[in-house]
């Protein structure tokens, strides 16, 4: 597979994720919107709908997240970077990526290991398997090791650094 292909195929797994993003955050408000009429409209609350919120809310948090790092949109302190002479600042952008896939795919092992350790509990109000929720993990941090690699492929083949963040302020009145 080329890099070209690579990119494309990460592209792809966005506009997967993008839309089980958007349709979980949809769920939550209508989840959300529901409880609060119920409990305070019928003086009867959902039993089931706090669950429901909580895992809704990781799987929207952990899936958002991948799609955030594809955009390489992660917070990042680079005034500390930029700070750095020439030689140090281009060996950290260059090893920083290497330890996000480290990370993020040691997370991806480990969340597989949790979901055969935990599959067979059931959770209390929505009586699912655990291992629906805790699937968020394996699956959101999989997507970002897939986009750390990416990033890496980018650095790899680039011909240069990229240049130092000098911050813009605009004088606007």
């Amino acid at each position: 597979m080329t890099k070209e292909g690579y990119y494309g195929f990460c592209d792809r797994c966005v506009d997967f994720l993008f839309p089980i993003s958007m349709a979980l955050c949809a769920s939550m408000l209508v989840v959300a919107i529901a409880h609060v009429v119920m409990r305070y409209v019928f003086n009867s609350a959902l039993s089931w709908s706090e669950e429901f919120l909580r895992f809704a809310m990781v799987w929207f948090t952990l899936v958002s997240a991948a799609i955030l790092h594809h955009r390489k949109g992660h917070v990042g302190i680079v005034i500390f970077r930029d700070m750095f002479p020439d030689g140090l600042r281009a060996l950290c952008i260059r090893v920083i990526p290497w330890l996000a896939v480290i990370a993020t795919a040691s997370v991806t092992v480990n969340g597989v290991l949790l979901l055969l350790r935990t599959y067979r509990q059931l959770t209390p109000a929505l009586g699912i398997s655990v291992a629906v929720p805790y699937s968020a993990i394996p699956f959101g941090f999989f997507f970002m090791t897939l986009f750390g690699i990416g990033h890496i492929l980018e650095l790899s083949f680039g011909d240069t650094v990229p240049p130092r963040e000098i911050p813009s302020y605009s004088e606007q009145e």
